[in-house]
């Protein structure tokens, strides 16, 4: 008998592929989504429930909700792990390349949870919600990525809004991963030797099998962000120097925390226009 309920979008390869085996072993009932069937058709088994879907058409996500509600009575876990990269410098980016990448990354992101979460919310039911970042979320780690690292920014910031506005009894995490062995560095518009380079590099990374174990046991744990290379620290720590030199910098006038901090403001404004009624 499963002891979990699992959704897993992205499911037909990498990282997704992966979540999606290493909880079939802990005999949980996982169902996989990703938008190309074919490649998930060898993952249908017992435990396994192939549903193709693309995450960006929200239609179509709320009817497989509505089957995986009907069928298994609600969700235990939800990894929103669907994503694409872009390469490139962004000085030559196009509208269309963002426009990609952000649609499967940000809204497929969003509109899973918005599906899932919402009715776990609505049912009073716990649960685990799990996106897929980057190494990229939490700082610069090399250039020629500034679309993907822009959109692996949007994923984090809006993780840190829904982990506020969920209740307690739903835990959200992030996976920021470094370089994992998965076939995103592919492109289907891109040269031949782009895509070679892309295959070479994406082969030096970790074996995607050990991403997932260490992502089931960080979710397990409530962590809110989970990582797998240390190597990734080196973009955070960047970024924490240019965060700490620019409070530095932080005029006199600007330094009153409870004058500008947002949330005693807003408190403020509504006592204020109560007060006027």
């Amino acid at each position: 008998m499963a002891s979990r309920t699992v959704v897993v979008t992205g499911a037909a390869s990498g990282i997704g592929r992966a979540l999606v085996l290493a909880h079939a072993e802990r005999d949980d009932q996982v169902y996989a989504l990703d938008r190309d069937g074919e490649a998930m058709a060898d993952l249908e088994g017992k435990d396994i429930r192939m549903m193709p879907v693309d995450v960006t058409d929200m239609i179509a996500l709320e009817r497989i909700a509505d089957d995986i509600w009907g069928e298994a009575g609600g969700v235990d876990w939800v990894y929103a792990n669907a994503g694409v990269s872009a390469g490139g410098a962004l000085m030559k980016a196009t509208p269309e390349q963002f426009e990609k990448c952000f649609a499967v990354n940000v809204i497929g992101v969003w509109a899973t949870l918005q599906v899932f979460a919402r009715r776990m919310a609505e049912a009073g039911q716990p649960g685990r919600l799990c996106l897929t970042g980057s190494e990229h979320s939490l700082g610069f780690q090399h250039a020629g990525a500034g679309i993907y690292t822009a959109s692996k920014h949007a994923v984090l910031g809006m993780a840190d809004v829904w982990r506020h506005e969920l209740p307690d009894t739903i835990t959200m995490s992030v996976l920021c991963p470094g370089l994992t062995a998965t076939g995103i560095g592919e492109h289907p518009d891109a040269s031949a030797a782009a895509n070679a380079f892309g295959k070479a590099m994406m082969a030096e990374g970790l074996d995607p099998a050990i991403v997932a174990h260490a992502t089931i046991e960080g979710v397990e744990r409530g962590d809110f962000l989970i990582t797998t290379h240390t190597a990734s620290k080196i973009g955070w720590d960047a970024r924490k120097s240019d965060v700490e030199a620019a409070f530095d910098n932080v005029p006199d006038e600007g330094r009153d925390v409870e004058r500008y901090a947002v949330p005693a403001a807003i408190q403020r404004v509504r006592a204020k226009l109560s007060e006027s009624k």
